[in-house]
């Protein structure tokens, strides 16, 4: 494997010392490449390792400089343009599915792209789906692209995927199926009637313990909930029994629950990890 574009392009104009301050990856979505700025580095560095950006990669259009963490209700990162076009919409594909969206207004992540069509896989023909936090519909309309269910509900309490994720849904040809609110998830999943969805997504893993207890009511006996978590765990193999053991420290009343599979999506620090649990309920009466 050549050494990352990021760190040789870095390397040829400032030589190895900066280079090897610079995260190594380029993120690129849609025509837009997007860097990501270390607190110690100037925002100038970046410049003309943009615009060699731009020379190197014909598809890119526009470069940009995040320059602070994911934040926020609506989940988003501050950035600063560095070079190409001064535009941050674009129209991001994956899976054959198609998504426009504003990188400074929307969250978006294409390391998610893997579990987006791994849960797809999973849906069975005419099921019922919640997505809580469903930003500019990457689980919703993948499933709805790739699998039969018969209803997908959709919430976000950001105006602008909401949106986006109106004009997602016909750009693919899955309005049929699909329905959207704009709202606070944990206000509309309390109006839901119990027992009414087959599968809900929790892809939110800073408010993912909160809002299990109401997926909990509304999904069926037998459902599956997807739930997203950060965990701490000293061996990346034990991430997911770490996730697991999180979960359940509270009691959940009138249901039991059982890992049914998950895995860890992705690092984000030292013995920190991004991990998605499959959890299988089933309900009884006490």
């Amino acid at each position: 494997m050549g050494e990352p574009i990021l760190r040789r392009l870095a390397k040829k104009i400032f030589g190895d010392e900066l280079a090897n301050k610079l995260w190594k990856r380029v993120e690129i979505i849609g025509d837009i490449a997007i860097l990501r700025k270390p607190f110690d580095v100037d925002v100038e560095v970046f410049k003309p390792i943009a615009e060699a950006l731009l020379k190197e990669l014909k598809y890119v259009k526009s470069v940009w400089l995040a320059v602070s963490p994911v934040h926020g209700d609506f989940r988003i990162r501050e950035y600063i343009h560095l070079a190409g076009e001064h535009r941050s919409e674009t129209v991001y594909r994956e899976h054959g599915c198609v998504f426009k969206l504003d990188i400074r207004k929307v969250y978006i992540s294409p390391v998610l792209s893997y579990d987006h069509i791994r849960v797809a896989r999973m849906v069975k023909d005419g099921e019922r789906i919640l997505n809580m936090f469903a930003g500019i519909g990457g689980y919703s309309i993948v499933i709805s692209k790739h699998a039969k269910p018969s209803y997908v509900l959709s919430i976000d309490i950001n105006e602008y995927a909401v949106t986006y994720l109106k004009m997602n849904i016909p750009l693919n040809g899955v309005e049929e199926v699909n329905d959207v609110i704009h709202g606070d998830a944990f206000l509309v999943t309390q109006s839901l009637s119990d027992n009414s969805f087959d599968r809900v997504l929790i892809p939110l893993p800073e408010l993912a313990l909160k809002a299990f207890q109401l997926a909990l009511r509304v999904v069926r006996n037998n459902g599956i909930v997807h739930v997203h978590l950060f965990v701490e765990s000293q061996q990346k193999k034990n991430a997911i029994a770490e996730a697991m053991r999180k979960l359940t420290q509270e009691p959940f009343t009138g249901a039991k629950i059982y890992l049914h599979g998950g895995h860890v999506i992705r690092s984000i620090g030292p013995r920190k990890y991004h991990v998605v649990l499959d959890i299988k309920v089933s309900k009884y009466t006490p």
